[in-house]
């Protein structure tokens, strides 16, 4: 009972904050209809609603299998996504759906799907974990693939979805020698995009993303230029 409270009162609060936020919106595209937004997104709610309470009622067994299937629906979206997904600010991460016209974050199912499914495998594989073929190779390859497909587009999501793989399998009793060497492998890779990003334009091979990054670094030192100007005009207004 507890936490469906706390469902309901998230749920109103995230009403609460679509509701004063999408005014703008609602008169730039809806004609000054401010409430479409409200009621689309509160019918999102209720659907959210019936998907818990329905999962709720699945006996957790089911949720090893479920896992297995889940991890090979994510990385293909994933991929689409990466490819023909609907771009916001240089980032490729939404899939829109087609007919309800809805849009989601695929990176949300593959993070889930990843978790689930690591923790079965690591059940399964508890005795194999000290071989490096066919314990931990079976075990890391979807942490990789899922992470390098977020990445482009999200690298903070890719970062703490890592982060989090790494401690999962640490607690489950991986190898900590083979767990540094993904953690090097991982920074080398990322090192390397970063060093080619001053190459090649990566915004042509779907990582505007670092190019964003790499850019807003750049803008730093004329940002704090521009403030430390700024600061005696703001001192002299607030005493006024």
């Amino acid at each position: 009972m507890v936490i469906w409270a706390v469902v309901f009162l998230f749920s109103l609060v995230s009403a609460m904050a679509v509701y004063s936020s999408t005014g703008t919106l609602a008169y730039r595209y809806q004609g000054g209809n401010t409430e479409y937004y409200l009621l689309k997104h509160f019918s999102i709610i209720v659907l959210g609603w019936g998907l818990m309470y329905g999962i709720h009622k699945v006996p957790f067994k089911y949720f090893s299998r479920i896992a297995q299937i889940l991890i090979w629906i994510s990385i293909p979206l994933l991929a689409v996504t990466l490819i023909a997904g609907t771009s916001r600010n240089e980032a490729s991460r939404w899939l829109t759906l087609p007919i309800i016209n809805l849009s989601f974050q695929t990176s949300d199912l593959a993070k889930v799907a990843l978790i689930a499914y690591l923790a079965r495998i690591l059940s399964l594989r508890k005795d194999a974990l000290s071989d490096f073929n066919g314990g931990f190779l079976q075990i890391v390859w979807p942490v990789i693939a899922v992470c390098v497909l977020i990445f482009p587009a999200n690298f903070s999501t890719a970062a703490v979805l890592f982060t989090t793989s790494m401690i999962l399998m640490f607690i489950g009793g991986v190898k900590l020698k083979y767990l540094s060497g993904l953690v090097a492998a991982a920074i080398t890779g990322a090192a390397f995009i970063l060093l080619l990003s001053y190459v090649l334009p990566l915004e042509n091979v779907g990582l505007g993303r670092v190019e964003t990054w790499k850019n807003a670094w750049r803008r730093l030192p004329a940002m704090r230029r521009h403030r430390k100007w700024l600061m005696p005009t703001i001192k002299r207004n607030k005493l006024k």
